[in-house]
């Protein structure tokens, strides 16, 4: 079942938990004096069940605006969001290039255990889809991102071990890819992501790589990625 979470931008951030249909959660979370934004996320399950270790991708969702460059994260995975990891600390090949771009929102590197993200903005990754809901300023516009990591997906390309016989240290593979496009707060504005580049698989980086060259199995999670601009009956800025 799709994990529905709340963002307001200017009021407290706070998860619905509550059941119903989806026209009452939609009604939940719009701000009548804002420009509502949709995000849905779906995954392809068998691409990321060949992975080593099986387990959803971690991701991190965010904005930034095209006027005043401001960032704002939307959304970021368990794993990454609470410095929860199997056998270590922190793993920075993850999602590195949203993990540079966190440091211009918050100056606040890596989230770790003992400061972890807020609740509002972190969960555990769907088996298959997620929606992520944000209001923003009317008349704003922004460029939307997507970071993606399947860890254990290995292949002749990114292999398990590096040329010395050294092992990936974070258990990478096939390094994140990064998605975006554009949201526009006009009523029924839709847009769908597409692939930017991706990253590097032992080190953590901060630049987008273009080439995909020997992505078989990551480049296939993302089954899509739309955003959606909802503009709430009777608002004034439709």
């Amino acid at each position: 079942m799709s994990r529905y979470l709340v963002l307001g931008l200017i009021l407290p951030i706070f998860l619905i938990v509550s059941c119903g249909s989806e026209e009452e959660k939609i009604r939940t979370w719009q701000n009548p004096v804002k420009a509502n934004l949709q995000f849905d996320v779906e995954l392809n399950q068998e691409m990321y069940r060949l992975s080593n270790f099986g387990e959803p991708p971690q991701m991190a969702l965010w904005l930034e605006n095209l006027d005043s460059s401001e960032v704002r994260t939307l959304w970021v995975s368990n794993r990454l969001a609470r410095g929860v990891w199997v056998g270590k600390v922190i793993c920075p090949t993850a999602l590195p290039y949203w993990i540079s771009r966190r440091d211009i929102e918050s100056d606040g590197g890596l989230p770790s255990f003992l400061m972890p993200l807020p609740d509002g903005i972190t969960g555990a990754t769907p088996k298959e889809s997620l929606k992520v809901y944000a209001s923003v300023e009317p008349g704003s516009e922004w460029r939307y991102y997507l970071e993606l990591n399947v860890s254990g997906d290995y292949n002749d390309t990114f292999m398990a071990s590096e040329p010395n016989g050294n092992p990936d240290p974070d258990g990478n593979g096939q390094p994140s890819l990064i998605y975006s496009g554009i949201a526009r707060t006009e009523n029924g504005w839709t847009d769908t992501a597409k692939v930017l580049g991706r990253t590097e698989q032992i080190v953590a980086i901060s630049d987008v790589i273009p080439e995909l060259e020997g992505y078989t199995t990551a480049d296939k999670v993302l089954r899509i990625l739309k955003v959606t601009s909802i503009i709430p009956q009777g608002d004034q800025h439709e």
